[in-house]
């Protein structure tokens, strides 16, 4: 992925079971990882996923793809702007999944997010398969993947 890591980490805590970091992707975008034995690692998103923390979000999810295994899942609920630049930022993502063996999965995307992927076709094509909503607001889950599994 694209260039320099922009990340920050701000707080990080570990215990035997699970593991989970905070990191600043850019001005107005910030990230939570988590991660535990035996599941896909989680990134939930919060803010705005525009050109400002792209490259971030690309270069923390090719981290997660390294460091964890083939699998991540992206939780959206916290997005509440995306552009052109952030859907790209997913797709891209999505392919690395797929590079990988593994795939990208988002989970709860906020209503504006999910509103803009219909609109431009993106829930048809990055949507392979639906997968069980978790039961709180927010939304729908979706599997994104350009590559069969």
């Amino acid at each position: 992925m694209a260039g320099k890591p922009h990340t920050r980490t701000s707080t990080s805590k570990r215990t035997a079971t699970a593991r989970e970091s905070r990191q600043s992707l850019g001005p107005i975008l910030a990230a939570r990882t988590r991660v535990r034995p035996g599941a896909a690692p989680i990134v939930s998103l919060r803010g705005e996923l525009d050109i400002a923390g792209t490259d971030a979000l690309e270069d923390l999810v090719l981290d997660v793809l390294l460091r964890h295994g083939p699998d991540v899942v992206i939780d959206g609920f916290g997005v509440t702007f995306c552009d052109a630049r952030g859907l790209g930022a997913l797709v891209r993502c999505a392919n690395e999944a797929g590079r990988a063996g593994g795939r990208l999965t988002l989970v709860r995307p906020s209503h504006r997010l999910r509103r803009l992927m219909r609109l431009v076709g993106l829930d048809r094509l990055l949507c392979a398969a639906a997968v069980p909503a978790p039961r709180r607001p927010g939304g729908s889950c979706s599997t994104m993947s350009t590559h069969p599994r």
